[in-house]
């Protein structure tokens, strides 16, 4: 089976390495010439992952290889969510007929469509699929153990996870693709809370009750949307945990970032991404009272009165209301 999977950053490239190992041949696409030319020289990404050394039926091409994907009965894609309808749109292959897993973790700000939604809308594929876990792209594509919930209809789930099983990988599935797509929008969220909070942590009861917290109202979010069946999943405490509470996590460093009264940079894509989770989320979930979401919505706008956000949370908290 041959596989392209579209976005040679840090993602892309970890799950090629993965997917190289039930693969005929994976082809990962680049956008930058010096990108795909070091992959097929060195079998290296120096940009995102120096020193590892990938496997030899993984050949880099550039996005303009539209006869690569008509090649190709799967295609996965990771690049930045809000360039999702950009790159479809630039592809000239028929991706009609092509089974596609997203490993996108974003939403479409303000149509609030999830990546599989877009996905259909320019590609018009019945088939498309999601991926989510509590994956550190660093190391996946160094074989460290890691989990990974399969989005995919039944009778499709056995053939995606004959492409993942490799040493080191555990997988689960869930035939609600939106749902595995929306864990992965709410961690980020949730993460950038505990960045905020961090700075008043008077202990590890405290942060270990913060992350019960978070991840009860997580739980609430998914039960409403009827996504509830998922919270025990890896795309729901398995990646909620790892990005919430340790330090290598972009979105709990953005959050440590408002925590400190700092004005973000709206030109860094991990920014704008988590920026755009936040409101999408907010705005979905308009009618339900989320206080943990409600900080991290204010402090985002107003990050110079973080601290009167973060006492009227507390202070919620302590005067024993429902939570």
């Amino acid at each position: 089976m041959k596989v392209t999977v579209i976005g040679a950053g840090s993602f892309g490239t970890a799950i090629s390495q993965v997917l190289a190992i039930n693969t005929e041949k994976v082809h990962l696409m680049a956008r930058r010439p010096q990108i795909a030319e070091t992959i097929n020289k060195k079998h290296e990404n120096t940009a995102y992952h120096p020193g590892v050394k990938l496997r030899e039926n993984i050949e880099a091409v550039l996005m303009d290889r539209n006869e690569i994907i008509d090649e190709s009965e799967y295609v996965f894609l990771a690049v930045p969510s809000g360039n999702l309808r950009k790159i479809l749109r630039s592809l000239e292959s028929n991706l009609e007929d092509k089974k596609i897993v997203s490993c996108i973790k974003g939403i479409e700000h303000p149509s609030l469509k999830p990546m599989s939604s877009v996905i259909r809308e320019e590609t018009g594929s019945a088939t498309v699929f999601s991926i989510s876990g509590p994956n550190f792209a660093d190391e996946l594509i160094r074989g460290i153990t890691s989990g990974i919930t399969i989005g995919a209809d039944a009778s499709y789930a056995d053939e995606i996870s004959g492409l993942l099983r490799a040493p080191g990988i555990i997988l689960d599935h869930s035939e609600n693709i939106e749902g595995v797509e929306f864990c992965g929008i709410l961690k980020n969220v949730y993460a950038v809370a505990m960045g905020i909070l961090d700075g008043q942590i008077t202990g590890e009861n405290h942060r270990y009750s913060l992350l019960t917290l978070c991840f009860r109202e997580m739980t609430h979010i998914l039960n409403e949307m009827g996504y509830g069946e998922l919270h025990d999943r890896f795309c729901g405490f398995g990646d909620f945990l790892l990005t919430a509470s340790t330090d290598k996590s972009r979105n709990r460093t953005l959050g440590l970032m408002l925590g400190k009264k700092m004005r973000l940079s709206e030109d860094s894509t991990i920014t704008i991404e988590s920026l755009r989770s936040i409101k999408a989320i907010r705005e979905l979930t308009d009618d339900i009272d989320l206080p943990v979401l409600e900080m991290v919505h204010r402090t985002m706008d107003e990050p110079e009165k973080v601290n009167i956000y973060i006492r009227e949370f507390q202070d919620r908290i302590f005067r024993g209301m429902e939570f």
